[in-house]
């Protein structure tokens, strides 16, 4: 049985109920535990997850991450391009990523040993020249070339829009799906931007926490939106391994950048979308001059950590050719999203308190607005079940919820 990282409590199987007296669970179980974990996640890890932003990953120095609470080391081989091994040497099980990387090459800091991008180990300084040993009784175990020590698992990576991705599955052929594109990278008119946030919860809270409307009045009052005593219909659509929610509101009164992207008061087109396994996608727009595209994809450091990656895309209706204002304002922005993305870190450790320190089992209890968590929670906990069968149907359904 796979070991719980240590200082990291059990989490309660808490299932989805819809409501009702009786206490009945209906729907899937939210797992974060097995979710985080590389041997119980099922087919969560046949997809591509983010390790770093590709200015993180230097020439000269690997990089330690954890993903799927596996602890990996990044660094580039000798033509530049990115490889992840697992982050332990062969000889006495010291990280790697405290090592240096030479010619490509990642050495480890205790013996020197070192290893190619593909995990094999091409030098034991301690062999010599010829690296090859004396000849020794056979029955003693002990390796007499680099060659014969074995590999050091070796984890598939890819680079676009970047980001460097990881596949923590067996066989990166049977992935799932292609690593997401960032949303208007590149696009005349358009600038864009990256920001990298820890947040202490699971992947499946901060997905949800991502795609839900009715918590921006409270935790972002002021910042980004005021309460106004609306009511909000909507349609969540769940098909292909996705949930699309398209907001029927075009008069939407958002506050702060939502001002300065619309100064005239142009209708509003809102939809937020989840790609399963982890990515959120939010789209404001305003007419084919202006809008901003929030995506955010989730790697899984452990039940109650993650790190998210998020872009940012926007425009401005009143820019010259070439985006110069945009990019002028361009640390303003960032400013103030990183105001409201630390809103949201603060209302996650929150939620993770409530999770960890109430006894006995903990249920989630959801009303109308809460149905597309519903079916985020139906296609993730299908994947950590294997993905056996066809998954979740596809599905289309009106809502209406107050904000």
């Amino acid at each position: 049985m796979t070991q719980r990282p240590r200082g990291v409590p059990a989490l309660p199987g808490a299932p989805w109920r819809t409501g009702g007296p009786d206490g009945e669970a209906r729907g899937p179980r939210v797992e974060l535990d097995a979710e985080a974990d590389l041997a119980r996640c099922g087919a969560l890890k046949d997809y591509w997850y983010v390790a770093c932003l590709s200015s993180e990953l230097g020439a000269g120095r690997p990089l330690a991450r954890t993903v799927f609470g596996t602890p990996l080391v990044l660094f580039r081989d000798a033509a530049g391009a990115p490889a992840a091994l697992f982050d332990r040497c062969l000889h006495r099980n010291a990280a790697l990523s405290r090592g240096d990387v030479f010619d490509g090459k990642l050495g480890c800091p205790y013996h020197g040993w070192v290893y190619d991008a593909s995990g094999a180990c091409v030098e034991i300084p301690s062999l010599g020249p010829s690296q090859q040993g004396a000849a020794v009784d056979a029955e003693a175990g002990l390796a007499r070339r680099p060659c014969d020590v074995g590999r050091v698992r070796r984890f598939a990576t890819l680079e676009h829009d970047g980001l460097v991705f990881v596949f923590m599955g067996e066989d990166v052929t049977a992935a799932r799906r292609p690593p997401f594109r960032v949303p208007r990278r590149g696009e005349p008119g358009w600038t864009t931007y990256f920001m990298v946030t820890r947040f202490p919860n699971g992947v499946t809270n901060l997905v949800e926490n991502f795609m839900d409307v009715p918590h921006t009045v409270f935790v972002h009052r002021g910042w980004f939106r005021t309460r106004k005593t609306k009511q909000v219909p909507a349609t969540v659509a769940r098909r292909s391994g996705e949930v699309l929610v398209t907001y029927e509101q075009q008069q939407d009164e958002l506050t702060g950048a939502g001002v300065l992207m619309n100064p005239t008061g142009e209708p509003m087109q809102h939809t937020d979308h989840f790609i399963a396994p982890n990515v959120t996608r939010v789209d404001y727009l305003w007419g084919a001059r202006s809008g901003y595209v929030i995506s955010s994809q989730v790697t899984p450091v452990g039940p109650l950590e993650s790190v998210v990656y998020t872009s940012i895309s926007y425009r401005l209706p009143w820019d010259l050719p070439g985006a110069p204002l945009a990019r002028a304002l361009r640390r303003l922005m960032r400013w103030y999203t990183t105001q409201v993305i630390g809103q949201d870190v603060d209302i996650m450790r929150v939620q993770r308190q409530g999770l960890t320190s109430a006894p006995g089992g903990l249920q989630f209890t959801s009303t109308e607005a809460d149905l597309l968590h519903a079916d985020i929670e139906a296609l993730r906990a299908w994947l950590r079940d294997g993905a056996a069968g066809d998954g979740p149907p596809d599905v289309s359904r009106r809502i209406s919820f107050w904000i």
